[in-house]
């Protein structure tokens, strides 16, 4: 049973219009981080919302982690409110995340919106591979230059504005897949973006692993709310919880809803 930790907050600055990077002091009891698990963050003080948040992990590096939190409702505005040299309480590192191969030597990583922000902390791992990273955003690009600090290659897409190819990041997908397919994608985004990957993984027949982006409360997989939907072995299907199986599943295995 995981238990919580507290964390000292080493900086927070706004990244985009509504957008926050929380740098945090790493601790020992955090132990080993995947790239693509998660934190359920409250602060350490007070009832200021009832429910954890759950919050992907940005970077993992020795002595300090980063978390990336889109400024959205009650919970999230308290978060980002906060201060150099307060606490925030940590439930974690929760979920199953990405799965490393070394056999898969040309990987391309696809991120949408927030999305793209525990991609960072797999971009890092890749070390000695041949990684491409698209990312999509609406309007205001962040994190680039930390993904071009490992030495990747970054395309950006955008809805508007002119920085970088204007479209879908999976109309771009499509357009580098046609020019050099990989070995295997993995994607963090929005359940539209994902179910694109998921056809284009079929479509050329490619390896691809999915982070969703379910409502979770508990985070430990005792309420079920964040329950998604998965191929069974003999032609079935059957329910699993993201933040417990998952939250990275085979894009094989997952169904969508229509």
């Amino acid at each position: 049973m995981k238990t919580s930790v507290l964390s000292k907050i080493l900086a927070n600055e706004q990244i985009s219009s509504d957008i926050y990077r929380i740098r945090l002091e790493r601790t020992e009891e955090m132990g080993e981080i995947e790239p693509g698990q998660f934190f359920q963050v409250k602060p350490k003080e007070g009832e200021e919302f009832f429910l954890r948040r759950p919050i992907s992990i940005c970077l993992a590096e020795s002595d300090e982690i980063h978390l990336v939190i889109r400024k959205s409702g009650k919970g999230t505005k308290v978060l980002c409110s906060k201060k150099a040299g307060e606490y925030l309480d940590l439930l974690g590192p929760l979920g199953n995340g990405f799965t490393l191969d070394e056999k898969n030597q040309k990987v391309t990583l696809v991120g949408g919106g927030i999305g793209v922000a525990p991609l960072l902390e797999l971009a890092r791992r890749l070390q000695g591979m041949q990684v491409k990273i698209l990312l999509g955003y609406r309007r205001d690009p962040y994190l680039i230059e930390d993904f071009q600090r490992f030495g990747k290659e970054v395309l950006v897409a955008v809805d508007e504005g002119d920085k970088g190819y204007r479209g879908y990041v999976t109309d771009l997908l499509e357009k580098e897949i046609e020019k050099e397919q990989p070995d295997l994608i993995y994607a963090c985004g929005p359940e539209v973006m994902l179910k694109k990957v998921q056809l284009l993984g079929k479509q050329y027949q490619l390896e691809t692993q999915l982070a969703l982006e379910e409502r979770m409360a508990c985070g430990v997989g005792a309420c079920l709310v964040c329950s998604c939907k998965v191929k069974a072995e003999e032609n079935g299907w059957h329910f699993v919880r993201t933040c417990k199986e998952g939250p990275v599943f085979s894009g094989k295995e997952v169904i969508f809803g229509e």
